[in-house]
């Protein structure tokens, strides 16, 4: 019979739904204006995770890895699942409308998001905050040029993304 702990290194909480269901809902506490629709989420997790890439001021949440644009595909699947843990546990509210489904946090998302005191999430707070002030009233296509415009300084790994996303121009 194994132990609780043994079975951690089986179910690997870096970058399960869980952890990134808590940063998205940081930073969904800290947007009080707007409901944030997925593409939104997706893209302010990766100025959150890698801030440096976009500020040379910022430090990065976690380390720049090789290839970590590849991230914005694989972190939109990882961020529904953890929105659905968030919604099902009545942290964040879903709003269905014409221009799409958005996300939105609520009164338990602040009470929730309180409690986390670590040092983690102490560094994600002050991310978070700095990415929602300096970039939250962009819209969304005016994000995505940002990205486009600057995915080469950025790093060459980011030409997977745009074969990806039909952008590669030979």
């Amino acid at each position: 019979m194994t132990s609780n702990i043994e079975n951690l290194n089986y179910y690997s909480l870096f970058n399960a739904p869980l952890e990134v269901g808590l940063r998205t809902l940081v930073l969904l506490s800290y947007v009080k204006t707007n409901d944030y629709d997925i593409d939104r989420i997706v893209i302010f997790d990766y100025f959150i995770l890698h801030a440096r890439d976009i500020d040379a001021e910022q430090n990065n949440l976690h380390p720049s890895l090789p290839h970590r644009s590849t991230e914005i595909i694989i972190r939109r699947k990882l961020i529904l699942e953890g929105l659905e843990i968030l919604v099902s546990k009545g942290l964040v509210d879903i709003i269905y409308n014409n221009a799409g489904i958005f996300y939105k946090s609520n009164k338990m998302t602040d009470l929730f998001v309180n409690l986390l005191k670590s040092n983690y999430f102490i560094r994600l707070k002050n991310l978070t905050h700095w990415a929602i002030s300096k970039y939250g009233e962009i819209d969304t296509q005016q994000l995505n040029s940002l990205i486009n415009e600057n995915v080469q300084l950025w790093g060459g790994e980011f030409e997977f993304e745009a074969l990806v996303r039909g952008n590669y121009e030979s």
